[in-house]
């Protein structure tokens, strides 16, 4: 079977039909959970009959165990595998005869995160097209969008949501939020829920309203940016609030703000051994901007923010003393970060 698009992949799930295995593949996540979601849904299990393996403390064995393990009370048992772009390479040649010797009554998902083509283990590699070969696997192109595609996804999603939205507003969505899904996915969200279920057009002043220009909001979008890494983002928003007049010590205190909530949160996760779950709730985080932010802190490197925190003190220093070019100043902040 040939790789599938998701929106070639949306199409074969409604179809109802189920196959022994899957292979979500590609650097953006977004796509790869969107991917699984719709599996989740379509097999509807229970917590018994679903497990959840991450190659790097998991026994191959255990995964093949499961997989032949007969579901309880249901049709069907749900196996992820998580990481398999981190797969030993015995390992992953025992999924390969799995391919061939597959369970009726089990469907085995596997996660790849990363770019797959350019994969240097070679039975990480023979695994990926043994998969692509395979009639009893569906393998989905995850990768990172370009911006015609990202066009056509944003369309999609609104298609799916009962909305509609001009060439023009859709633009708009990447000039604001980049290329990456996550962070469009959100702000598609806090448009979905400014609309209401009655309005079936999306325009320029719903977006506006949302996700617009105002200074507070672009203050907001300028941490996103960061956050995400989305350096060409974050230098057009700077950019953008310098212009309309912001204060430098405001925006550069937004920065340090999102720097603190970042390397907190590290903290939690890391050495208190928080779960994710704990600390959106400490935080307060809604659903889907948690998502996004604790998909972005994994781009971030806990010595890289602490020296983050160095260069904006020196930054507020310059810029209060009149020592730097406060554009210059505040973009190399920025370029540090992202």
């Amino acid at each position: 079977m040939s790789i599938l698009k998701i929106q070639d992949f949306s199409k074969l799930i409604q179809s109802k039909k189920t196959s022994p295995v899957y292979l979500f593949a590609g650097e953006e996540i977004y796509l790869i959970d969107l991917c699984l979601n719709k599996i989740e849904k379509l097999l509807v299990v229970d917590d018994l009959n679903r497990e959840v393996f991450y190659v790097f403390d998991s026994n191959l064995e255990d995964i093949l165990n499961a997989a032949f393990t007969l579901p309880f009370l249901s049709n069907k048992r749900l196996i992820i595998v998580k990481d398999v772009n981190k797969m030993r390479a015995i390992d992953a040649e025992r999924v390969m005869r799995y391919l061939t010797n597959t369970s009726d009554t089990s469907c085995l998902v596997l996660l790849y995160y990363g770019n797959y083509k350019k994969e240097n283990v070679v039975k990480r590699k023979e695994l990926v097209n043994a998969c692509i070969s395979s009639k009893n696997c569906v393998v989905v192109d995850c990768r990172k969008q370009y911006e015609s595609e990202v066009k056509n996804f944003i369309k999609f999603i609104l298609t799916d949501k009962g909305k509609n939205a001009s060439c023009d507003v859709i633009s708009r969505i990447i000039e604001e939020n980049g290329t990456d899904l996550l962070n469009i996915s959100t702000e598609i969200e806090k448009l979905l829920l400014y609309v209401g279920k009655n309005n079936k057009e999306i325009t320029k002043n719903d977006l506006e309203k949302v996700g617009g220009y105002t200074k507070e909001v672009n203050i907001y979008t300028l941490s996103s940016n960061i956050e995400s890494k989305n350096l060409k983002q974050a230098i057009f928003v700077l950019e953008k609030l310098l212009n309309d007049g912001e204060d430098p010590v405001k925006i550069l205190s937004a920065i340090s703000f999102s720097i603190r909530k970042m390397l907190n949160v590290k903290s939690m996760l890391e050495e208190q051994n928080m779960s994710v779950s704990e600390v959106a709730s400490v935080f307060k985080m809604h659903g889907f901007y948690a998502k996004a932010f604790f998909s972005n802190l994994k781009k971030h490197n806990t010595k890289i923010l602490k020296e983050s925190l160095k260069i904006i003190l020196e930054t507020d220093t310059a810029i209060k003393t009149g020592g730097n070019d406060i554009v210059l100043a505040l973009e190399k902040v920025v370029l540090f970060i992202c």
